[in-house]
């Protein structure tokens, strides 16, 4: 199938110059004059007062090489003369006497073809001449050839500006990019959840990664465990006194009975085997003792980001979520929760990224690895690429921010 091209703007200003000129010829077909509507512009410019090729030209917005055409054209047929003007320094034009009738033949015409052209603009509701003068004003300040220049360097600088985005794997990450790019809590949160356990002597943080929320915790309990399965996130996990580390699944925790005050699970819990680290959770749980399950939902972005993000979540790297990422999706509503529960207040995430930490962080998704262990790489290049182009400078921040979501329970 062949797809028609975008016509230019030569292209069009020619085919409506033509659709114009086409429809004048036919009413002075039927009028009986044998005419060119080239010679229009002269003519009116002359019947103002024009006496030269350079005034005409200044009056009929044409260009002089055009002017100069058509004036030979009306001399030869009779329409003006060229004369010596009396400064004796230029040579002037004049109508002839059949070129002075044939304005007054003309002028009813004239009025109709503007009211003619009244009526375009009332149709299609745009003022037709005036786009066009203010264009010719924009281009008699900076000519079109500049203007293809300067295109012409902005699109070699975004052909760049993608390359390097194809170039750079943004999403060849582990457990240090972790580390880097997930986002922290607001500062509100382990402060919320201390006021809520029945004492600050220890605090569990299952599914810990490489630590974000552990450390937030440790500021406000005795002691903190962070558990996580995955020996790369706890070899990433910062270090800092009170904090301990354990390599270990949700189902299986390596934690006393009955010695957590608070029991989190950080954009984890829908992993887990959740009955099994429900019964966990009862076991090490002290009296009165709080368990809350967090999410983040989606990242949000800024407007003239947002559409090609969203459509790289849901429809590009979407088939490789797995199903679990559905209850992160609906803010853990679905998520079964065999306790009493305790109200959430709102809070958001919200951070002022870089185009790399942004890149960097949707390389931490695990529907990202699922694509990278396809082959699928060309959808992952491609987001980079565009988001690379629709960033700006790649230093630039840009709002980012999620939605934090919590269940929490009282045991």
């Amino acid at each position: 199938m062949i797809v028609r091209p975008a016509p230019g703007l030569g292209e069009l200003l020619r085919y409506v110059g033509e659709l114009v000129d086409r429809g004048a010829g036919e009413v002075y077909e039927s009028l009986g004059m044998s005419y060119r509507p080239r010679y229009t512009p002269v003519l009116r410019a002359m019947n103002a007062g024009a006496e030269t090729v350079t005034e005409i030209t200044s009056l009929a917005q044409v260009t002089q090489g055009a002017v100069s055409q058509a004036v030979g054209q009306m001399v030869a047929d009779g329409l003006v003369v060229r004369e010596q003007l009396p400064d004796g320094r230029k040579s002037g034009i004049r109508l002839t006497t059949a070129g002075r009738g044939l304005v007054e033949e003309l002028k009813p015409h004239w009025e109709a073809t503007f009211a003619a052209v009244i009526g375009l603009e009332r149709e299609i509701g745009l003022p037709i001449r005036r786009v066009l003068a203010d264009t010719a004003t924009a281009l008699e300040g900076e000519d079109f050839a500049a203007r293809i220049h300067a295109a012409r360097s902005r699109a070699g600088e975004r052909t760049a500006l993608r390359d390097v985005a194809a170039a750079v794997n943004w999403f060849d990450r582990g457990g240090q990019a972790y580390a880097r790019f997930r986002p922290e809590y607001p500062s509100r949160l382990p402060m919320f959840l201390a006021s809520l356990a029945p004492d600050t002597d220890l605090a569990v943080d299952v599914g810990c990664g490489s630590g974000q929320l552990t450390i937030q915790l440790a500021s406000y309990f005795e002691a903190t465990i962070g558990v996580d399965p995955s020996a790369d996130q706890i070899a990433n996990a910062p270090r800092r006194e009170r904090v301990r580390y354990l390599q270990a699944p949700a189902e299986g925790l390596p934690v006393p009975d009955r010695s957590a005050s608070l029991i989190t699970a950080a954009q984890a819990a829908h992993w887990f085997d959740r009955p099994a680290f429900y019964a966990e959770v009862r076991r090490i749980a002290a009296p009165e003792a709080v368990i809350a399950l967090i999410s983040y939902g989606v990242m949000g972005l800024e407007p003239d980001l947002a559409p090609r993000f969203d459509h790289f979540y849901r429809s590009e790297i979407g088939p490789y979520w797995p199903p679990e990422r559905a209850l992160v999706d609906t803010g853990y509503a679905e998520i079964d929760f065999p306790f009493a529960e305790y109200p959430a207040p709102p809070m958001r995430i919200e951070k002022n990224w870089t185009l790399s930490e942004m890149l960097g962080y949707v390389s931490t998704w695990s529907a990202v690895l699922r694509a990278e262990h396809a082959g699928d790489t060309a959808v992952l290049r491609s987001f980079a690429a565009d988001m690379t182009e629709l960033w700006g400078e790649p230093t630039t921040t840009r709002q980012v921010s999620w939605p934090v979501v919590m269940r929490l329970g009282i045991l």
